[in-house]
């Protein structure tokens, strides 16, 4: 059971390996105290790099929220896909504020948005959660408020959301989720989850 346990299934080897592996090789492109993903991708000509990274970043969050959810027996709705596909187009609106004022303002706005509704869809699995497993359910919760805390800091230390912050929360969540979703129980080895309810 352990060395089952101890293997990781494609899901998690993308999202709590992979994933934060391409984030960081992005983010290599540039200073990560004094620069974003954003700038790398608009301003330094990895845009198509980009968009892929929040493709990839939509897919992977969306397979372990699912398969989370799926082990909590919480039902998610078709609506809540949004999320995703805010991750996505926040990154396909350009951010370069010299040349296009107004459509960097809406990648900003977007942005947020994207990151309000990933959290707030993170919270309501961990607490609907609550009814089935109550203690990982509150854990889940309090995890996810001390890495936005966390964020946070890192936020008002830089006075900026650099990559350093968007690297610590890529790979934090990530394995938040996988760690969440192997504390339900045996984790099937490549199962799809079922799709949302």
């Amino acid at each position: 059971m352990k060395k089952m346990r101890s293997v990781l299934n494609k899901t998690e080897l993308a999202g709590g390996v992979l994933f934060p592996l391409f984030t960081l090789f992005l983010i290599l492109r540039d200073d990560p105290l004094t620069t974003n993903l954003s700038w790398v991708g608009n301003g330094l000509g990895y845009r198509l790099l980009l968009v892929l990274w929040a493709i990839a970043g939509a897919l992977v969050f969306r397979a372990m929220i699912r398969a989370l959810a799926e082990a909590l027996n919480v039902s998610l709705q078709r609506r809540e896909d949004l999320t995703f596909l805010l991750m996505i187009a926040s990154m396909l609106v350009p951010y370069l504020p010299e040349s296009f004022p107004f459509l960097a303002q809406l990648h900003i706005l977007v942005s947020n948005l994207a990151f309000l509704a990933l959290n707030l869809l993170i919270l309501r699995v961990f607490y609907a959660g609550q009814r089935r497993r109550w203690q990982l359910g509150r854990w889940g919760m309090e995890m996810t408020a001390g890495i936005l805390v966390v964020c946070a800091l890192l936020y008002i230390r830089f006075l900026s959301v650099n990559s350093l912050l968007e690297m610590f929360y890529t790979a934090a969540m990530a394995w938040l989720l996988i760690l969440a979703r192997r504390k339900c129980g045996p984790v099937p080895q490549d199962k799809r989850p079922d799709s949302f309810q």
